[in-house]
């Protein structure tokens, strides 16, 4: 377990016998997951970390008509909504599901608080993830006034380009990342790159991007 979660985000930075001092005397169970199997209810009070060591889980809730939406997928060695963990509101917002077989360190909160007590770098490191986290879902509403994919680019490329003081910058996100930040599906994102593209809009190289019409990147924000 140690040597996975040195790859873990909240044991960056700390090696396997700082891990296992950090453990010591802490009360902490793993459990394993079935295919299809509930780890976590949506609405349920989270009273544990949990950290995925082994497989894949979905994150999921079901809209009004009965569909199932897929929010997320974490994947080993991820934190569950580590954001959930304190707070007063603290419930899961979405339902976790194994989607391999799975399995799951749980730490009860009150053992965290004793954990982080014991590493200043793991309570870093938490509170860089869980910001972290916060800071991404603040981006997110930005996008989300944008109507069309166009002006969520638009925006995104014109902040570059106003930090770097140039019209040619490169994403640091791939379109994998940037359509999840948008909320967009990614072939969405990349035919209104081309279309941008094409239209004289930008000129698009991989990940270079050169703004050639600032005033119609301003027109697609509207």
């Amino acid at each position: 377990m140690n040597q996975t979660l040195t790859q873990c985000a909240l044991f960056s930075g700390i090696g396997e016998p700082e891990i296992k001092k950090i453990f010591d005397g802490i009360f902490y169970q793993t459990k394993e997951y079935m295919v299809g199997e509930i780890v976590a209810y949506q609405d349920e009070k989270v009273e544990f970390l949990m950290i995925v060591l082994e497989g894949v889980v979905r994150g999921e809730m079901v809209d009004v008509s009965g569909k199932t939406i897929v929010i997320e997928e974490i994947e080993s060695p991820r934190p569950l909504a580590p954001a959930f963990v304190f707070g007063m509101n603290n419930l899961y917002p979405v339902n976790i599901v194994a989607q391999t077989e799975t399995k799951i360190v749980k730490i009860p909160k009150s053992e965290f608080v004793k954990m982080m007590q014991r590493s200043d770098k793991l309570l870093i490191n938490y509170m860089n993830n869980v910001s972290g986290r916060a800071q991404f879902l603040s981006q997110k509403l930005k996008f989300l006034s944008f109507h069309s994919i166009k002006g969520k680019f638009a925006y995104y490329i014109l902040n570059l380009a106003k930090n770097s003081n140039r019209n040619l910058v490169t994403l640091p996100l791939s379109q994998e990342k940037l359509a999840e930040l948008f909320g967009v599906t990614r072939p969405s994102l990349a035919r209104a790159i081309r279309e941008m593209h094409n239209d004289g809009t930008i000129k698009a190289e991989a990940k270079n991007i050169q703004i050639l019409n600032t005033y119609e990147l301003y027109e697609l924000m509207k």
